[in-house]
């Protein structure tokens, strides 16, 4: 789709293009958007253009117009200045302009840059504004060869839909250069459901409410009350928190209060234990994950509400077996109970 933006300003001389200028505007709607009415592809285009450009991605930004000899490039209606349009910058010397569609070679090579004025310029903003033009102006050197739009996150000027696609990730995935944890001692859908805790990607009562969706309440099922964010259900909730101070207990680990991934991440770095057996630790916090989110959805979803009590004695016994199927020593349930330092990745 972004594709079809590059092609609207690179081939503005076609059939297609005139078009939609005639429709939309010179700029296609791109700046004031399209209006309402029957849906059309090219709206869907200028939508989606308008929703990257509210999370921070705007793709005409890439698009450069490279001046040649000015003959085919608007001077006051198209962005051929790295500053922006200059109708825009300076809307008083533009309104002075009798020829609004004088082309960059019309305008460079006319004797007087305010031939085509309509009166001189007044002191004032007017006379600033003009003088601020003529600085840039003075700048430009045109040279024998045609204009041309150049897609500057590509070294020979083309666009690729590849470079698109690796600026949309980069920042879409901004919070993901870390390295990504994986356990081994716990199934792939509980190693999953970390990732999306890190990433906050869990549909929480509070997520679906910023994205849109209308729902009674974002207050947390589970203890009635804070809001239902990734933060609070899985580290900041009162039921939680009894849990872990109960893993802690068992693994005989000084309790630390944390309110975020990051925080809980760095917790568990700063811990001194064997590298395997911490892999089991942090497992055991998956696993916690995994049973909350679970309890929660039960308690949404389920005719028959989950008592909270049995969190805790659930979850020890899940990990028992996902521990001794996935991890090389032998124990016995009673040894898991009293001493989980004997499991062995």
């Amino acid at each position: 789709m972004i594709k079809w933006l590059w092609r609207f300003h690179s081939q503005k001389s076609t059939l297609w293009s005139k078009v939609i200028k005639a429709i939309y505007g010179s700029d296609g709607g791109m700046d004031e958007g399209v209006s309402g009415g029957v849906r059309t592809c090219w709206s869907s285009i200028v939508n989606e253009i308008k929703v990257l450009k509210g999370r921070g991605i705007d793709m005409s930004e890439f698009i450069k117009l490279k001046i040649g000899d000015g003959v085919s490039t608007l001077f006051w209606d198209e962005r051929w200045y790295d500053g922006g349009v200059l109708k825009h910058l300076f809307p008083r010397v533009y309104a002075l302009e009798s020829c609004k569609n004088a082309t960059v070679s019309m305008k460079l090579s006319d004797p007087s840059f305010d031939t085509s004025f309509r009166r001189r310029a007044r002191c004032g903003i007017e006379e600033s504004q003009l003088n601020s033009l003529l600085q840039i102006v003075q700048s430009i050197n045109l040279v024998q060869c045609a204009d041309r739009f150049r897609w500057t996150l590509e070294s020979d000027g083309e666009f690729s839909v590849a470079s698109v696609r690796r600026v949309i990730d980069q920042q879409t995935f901004q919070d993901l250069n870390g390295k990504t944890r994986w356990v081994t001692c716990v199934p792939i859908k509980v190693n999953i459901n970390a990732w999306k805790i890190k990433i906050d990607a869990l549909p929480t009562r509070f997520n679906l409410s910023r994205r849109g969706m209308d729902i009674e309440s974002i207050i947390c099922p589970v203890c009635n009350t804070g809001v239902e964010t990734t933060q609070h259900l899985f580290f900041k909730c009162s039921v939680i928190r009894q849990i872990v101070t109960k893993i802690l207990s068992w693994w005989n680990v000084e309790y630390v209060e944390v309110n975020t991934y990051e925080e809980w991440a760095l917790w568990l770095d700063s811990i001194r234990m064997q590298s395997n057996l911490k892999q089991i630790f942090e497992g055991v916090f998956y696993g916690l994950w995994w049973s909350m989110w679970r309890f929660r959805n039960k308690l949404l979803f389920e005719k028959k509400s989950p008592t909270k009590a049995t969190i805790f004695d659930d979850l020890v016994s899940v990990l028992f077996y996902w521990c001794n199927f996935r991890c090389k020593a032998a124990f016995s349930w009673d040894d898991w109970l009293k001493n989980p330092y004997l499991v062995v990745v």
